[in-house]
Order: structure tokens, then sequence, then C-alpha cells
């Protein structure tokens, strides 16, 4: 695994009778249920395939494991449901902790080898408190096996633990957002009684006013976001994104050749692609208007009688002013795939690497749009091209910076390496029947999955 991810699981009787449950919850707590783009907040539940467990994501406190157990707790207290916390620190070792009806922990297994990470061990699962949730209480024995065993990865060992309880410990909260399916589930909230909107209801309705009539529509996804398709290949991204002081307008360039496409995650998840105003500036001066002031800090609100800024309102339309003046003329130049290679080049420097064969083993970042050059009529000129670019744009860097003869000639070599690899690659493509004609699958695979995604999110 070898990274970190926590979610919390709850023993439930059946999916219609914890929605219910759920919004009894959240009445007591002054919300009710609403539209996605009207939601102050958003939960994810995915079912069980028995219906007797379910995953909660809290896409408001999802990056803080604390947060999430602090409200897992509260609900399993409030609608007395037993509930698993997880928690994995790395491939080696997860903390699994397990709450009562009561919102008390009653017992905590270390999965791994916890000691490595200073975690030591919680001692074995007491038989009393598991035995409940299992699927066959004789399993006591085997989850005290599973959960001793430090020789193997955690993820294995939370596989076959998982599997007692019949639930899904693997699945993190990017995972469960992109889901599409009738066990999984987007619970939507607001204040009851809310007299102020919310920063979506302002977004669709002032950005609205302006994007939509050139073909955007706002996006069902956690964010303030409007996406446009065009030809069926490229979006256009443009949002705004809520640091609680201000705002951060944000705008993107996709394909749907990419391997991954969510967009229903926060900036922070997505900032590999997802790009601020300052990206836009530095990178092309489309604008002759200058580029100071909120353009640089942010657009600042707060209630003017709490002694603040301006409203949420004025802030959203200083916003709009600059989306308009510095994002969207750069995206509504994007209308072919080779316009998108000439904004990747920028994006990442002039990479000139191309995705390695085959497309469905490759490691390469998800949020990358590389593979369209598998598309391109004579993809080994374009190539060449854009090495001819990079060396003169190495050499101007070369006398800009004083290089020595000997850093320049390691960038050079550098550069010469990874244009020859990606010439070959590209070489066995175009070759090599069965290379390509998996490759052009792939490809076609990709695309009708992330129209499918984009239906999902109600923009195409």
């Amino acid at each position: 695994m070898g990274n970190f991810f926590h979610s919390v699981h709850f023993k439930i009787k059946g999916k219609e009778k914890y929605v219910k449950g759920f919004n009894a919850y959240m009445k007591k707590k002054d919300f009710v249920p609403c539209e996605d783009d009207e939601a102050e907040k958003t939960y994810i539940a995915a079912f069980s395939e028995g219906q007797d467990w379910v995953t909660l994501v809290d896409m408001e406190s999802s990056d803080n494991s604390k947060t999430l157990f602090n409200v897992a707790k509260a609900i399993s207290s409030s609608m007395k449901l037993p509930c698993i916390t997880e928690e994995v620190i790395d491939s080696d070792v997860a903390i699994l902790k397990l709450f009562d009806k009561t919102g008390e922990n009653a017992d905590t297994i270390v999965v791994g080898d916890g000691e490595s990470y200073g975690i030591g061990k919680a001692g074995e699962p007491d038989p009393e408190c598991w035995k409940p949730l299992l699927k066959n209480r004789s399993d006591i024995e085997k989850l005290i096996a599973f959960s001793n065993d430090s020789d193997v990865f955690v993820e294995d060992s939370l596989s076959k633990i998982a599997a007692l309880f019949g639930m899904d410990m693997l699945t993190d909260q990017d995972e469960l957002s992109a889901r599409n399916d009738e066990m999984t589930v987007k619970l939507s909230f607001k204040k009851a009684a809310a007299k102020k909107p919310t920063l979506k209801s302002l977004v669709k309705q002032i950005y609205g006013e302006a994007l939509e009539p050139l073909g955007f529509k706002i996006a069902k996804v956690r964010l303030p976001m409007f996406v446009r398709v065009i030809n069926d290949e490229i979006i256009h991204i443009i949002g705004v994104d809520d640091m609680k002081s201000h705002l951060r307008v944000f705008g993107a360039i996709a394909t749907v050749y990419r391997k991954e496409l969510c967009l229903d995650g926060s900036f922070r998840q997505n900032e590999g692609w997802f790009k601020g105003l300052t990206d836009f500036y530095v990178n092309w001066h489309i604008s002759d208007k200058p580029f100071e002031g909120e353009c640089r800090s942010g657009f600042r609100y707060m209630d003017l009688e709490d002694g603040g800024f301006m409203p949420l309102s004025a802030a959203v339309k200083n916003a709009l002013d600059a989306t308009m003046t510095w994002i969207y003329p750069v995206l509504d130049n994007l209308k072919t795939l080779k316009d998108v290679e000439d904004y990747d080049n920028i994006i990442f420097n002039s990479d000139i690497s191309i995705i390695s064969l085959p497309l469905n083993k490759s490691l390469a970042a998800s949020y990358t749009d590389t593979v369209i050059k598998y598309l391109f009529d004579d993809p080994l000129a374009d190539l060449e091209q854009q090495y001819l670019a990079t060396l003169k744009r190495i050499d101007e860097e070369n006398v800009r910076y004083h290089r020595t003869q000997e850093e320049v000639f390691q960038r050079f070599e550098r550069y010469e390496q990874r244009y020859n690899e990606s010439r070959k690659t590209l070489q066995m493509f175009l070759e090599d029947e069965e290379t390509r004609i998996q490759t052009l699958e792939e490809l076609a695979r990709r695309k009708e999955h992330n129209l499918e995604m984009l239906k999902k999110y109600n923009v195409y």
C-alpha cells in the first residue's frame, strides 16, 4: 500500500433504515436533506452487498482523521450503532478501533508491525467485543491470527479481516467518490434555517450567468465547479475553492484519455493539474490588465457587520471578473488535442516524454494527458518538433543562468536520452500492430469510462 488513509465502518440493519436514521441524526444538528448544489455538508455512504455494513465518508473532514473519528463516535452514540475506525499508517501497520453503541472505545487492534512505528501491540482482540460483529462467531481465532501476522503487507491482512466481517476495508475516499452504483449514496445537507446564500449557490448563480451561455454546466461535485466538454474529448474546468476567509479560483484542462478523471475531490487532491490565477498569469499573460491585489492573494470576504472585508457575493463577483480575464481566454483557445499538448508542455516544463507501453500497466501520473500523442497523425514528427523546441529553451536558460559547460552537457545528455527513449516507444507503437491495437483499445476504454464519469457529474 505504501500510503496513509483512514475510514469508518458502521454495523447496520439495512440501507433504507440507515439513511432514515442518518437523516434524523442530521436533523438534531439542524441540517436537512437538500440537492447537491445547495449542500453545506456532504457524506458518501457505501453499503456492503448484504447491507449490514456501511462505510461513511465525511467530505468535510475526510482529510483529518481526528475530526472524522470524532464524527464517527458521535454518529455511533446517536444512532446506537457499533463502529470500527480504520487508520492505515503505512504498508506495514494499521489501527482498528471498535466503538460500541454508546460511542465508547470498546477495543483496539494493531494490525501488522506496530512496533516499528512506536505503536506497539494492543493485545489480542477481546472475543466478547468482536464476536457479535463477525459473520461466524467462530472466526474470532482467524481475526486474532490475521491481526498478528506482521510478515505480509497490511492490506493483505485487512482484506482477510474485512472478509470475516463481510465489508470492504481497502477502499479510500477517492475511490468511494468515484463510484456510481446503487450501493453508494451521496447524502447532502444544508442548514435547516439558512438565511444566507451558500458559496455553491452564489457561484451557481453568478458564474452560471457568464459561463452557461458559453457551454459550461455546473458539476455535481464537491467544489463549486463549471465544466465544458469539447468534441467528446477535451474538458474545460473553472471552479472556486473556499479557503474560509478568501476564495481561490482555478482552471484546468483534461482529456477523456487520461487514466483517471475524478473531479469530486478537494483542491489539494487535484492540485497537480488544477491551476490558480498565478499559474495562468505567469504562463500566458493573456491580458494587459494589471495582475495585482486580490488576484495574487485571493478574494477575501466576511460580513461587513463583523468588521470584515466584503460580503461573500461581492467576493464571488470579483472572482468571476478575474476568472474571465485570466483563465477563460486560455481555456477557450484549447479546442484540439494538439492545443492540449501545447498547454501541457507549458504546465509540465516542455516534458517530451511519453507514457510507456502497454498503457494499462504504466505507472505514469494519472493526472496527465500525455497519452494523446498516440492519437496524432504523425507522432514521431511531433516529438521531434517538441525536442528541438526544448533544446532551444534549454540553450536560452543556459545563457540566462550562466551554467557551466559540464552543466550544459549534462542537461543536453539527459534530454537526448529522454528523447531517444520516447522515440523508441513511439516506433514500437507504430510498427507493432498488436501493440498499436492494444493501445488504441485502451484509449477507447478510457474515453468510454470517463464520459460515463462526466455523465455522473451531470456535465455531459
